[in-house]
């Protein structure tokens, strides 16, 4: 599959590059990322070098998986991406550098990938399904995945593999012809 990039009101959704990897590797210091998401700790900088080669080239290139750096005037402050895309259906991924959360980026950005999961080919990847999965307490996370459209679905007991030990795993889904209401989430005040 073509690297597809994708533009909202603020932001450049683009393949990750070479040029990002600085911002990753600072990015990906921050103990929430690191207790967040299954990545290397310590996180070194040929961390961030195979996570570009990986989700920038053989990602795309397989059709399996499209991730997208999130950029603010073609500053790298996040990540974002569907994988698993099969069967019409991919599940959803994302995270932010501490300095640009709370400004609604990550909910712009989940948005537009989610508009182009749904988008039927050639512009999208007509997907019917899209799921979000998080370690259970990811609160912040779950409050993004909420405002997109994501229904929760339940908690999968000790579903998912975390940094120690098995976690539970949070499970949300939005199909094509869900809209963008936000629904109540029984996890969420």
């Amino acid at each position: 599959m073509d690297k597809v990039e994708l533009r909202t009101e603020r932001l450049l959704l683009r393949a990750p590059s070479p040029s990002d990897v600085e911002a990753i590797t600072a990015a990906c210091q921050d103990p929430e990322i690191q207790r967040r998401i299954p990545i290397p700790v310590p996180y070194a900088r040929s961390d961030a070098e195979r996570y570009v080669t990986i989700y920038s080239d053989s990602g795309w290139a397989s059709g399996k998986s499209c991730t997208w750096a999130i950029t603010i005037a073609d500053e790298f402050v996040g990540a974002i991406g569907l994988d698993g895309i099969g069967s019409e259906q991919a599940t959803i991924g994302y995270w932010l550098a501490v300095s640009s959360r709370g400004r609604g980026l990550l909910t712009e950005a989940a948005q537009a990938v989610v508009e182009f999961g749904f988008a039927r080919p050639p512009t999208g990847l007509g997907l019917i399904r899209i799921e979000w999965h998080a370690y259970a307490g990811n609160v912040a996370s779950a409050r993004v995945a909420r405002r997109v459209g994501f229904h929760f679905e339940g908690t999968l007991r000790l579903g998912a593999v975390g940094r120690y030990a098995r976690e539970d795993d949070w499970v949300a889904g939005i199909l094509a012809g869900d809209g963008q209401s936000s629904p109540a989430w029984a996890i969420l005040p």
